[in-house]
């Protein structure tokens, strides 16, 4: 009984995955804070990089050396360059945001789905840990347990994450 409720919540997450990937839609784990309470560390979202142009206010995700972010366009220069801010921070981000830069605006938020990708990005031993005990726990097919679980792990390892952690600690230091 509770393993077809199991696989049914996978293969619906599957199928809903590759109908979002189907619109071209990118998937990121928010890893901060920087944006609550709009959203939160754990918080899976699909940014859109097909979209043609950003509004004022708009929550979007954009590259910098550190990686992906994603803040709130707060206003726009002439230049189309963009000044974003999180919504917990209390300045804006100090640089402004090259257009070319943007991926895209979020365009859907499911939260608490990327929980999973921040555990095992933030605790990757204690997850391993926990897979090989319940591995060993539940006899039949150990091998195979550990081989799923391992490529879970793995998977969900490679999920891109968006987060400024780094322009937090700015943005709470600065007057």
């Amino acid at each position: 009984m509770i393993g077809r409720l199991l696989l049914g919540a996978v293969v619906s997450a599957v199928l809903f995955t590759v109908g979002i990937a189907g619109l071209g839609w990118k998937p990121y784990v928010v890893t901060s804070e920087s944006m609550a309470p709009s959203m939160h560390a754990g918080d899976l979202i699909f940014v859109d990089p097909h979209a043609e142009s950003v509004m004022l206010y708009e929550i979007v995700t954009y590259t910098d050396a550190r990686g992906p972010i994603t803040h709130r366009v707060v206003s726009q220069a002439a230049d189309g360059a963009l000044t974003v801010k999180g919504d917990a921070n209390a300045q804006p981000d100090p640089a402004p945001v090259d257009r070319r830069r943007v991926v895209g605006p979020v365009r859907l938020t499911l939260p608490h789905l990327g929980w999973p990708v921040v555990q095992i990005r933030t605790h990757p031993v204690r997850v391993a840990s926990g897979a090989l005990i319940l591995a060993l726990l539940f006899p039949g097919r150990r091998v195979l347990g550990l081989l799923v679980l391992g490529g879970l792990v793995a998977a969900l390892a490679m999920v891109p994450t968006t987060g400024a952690a780094l322009l937090d600690a700015v943005a709470a230091v600065s007057p």
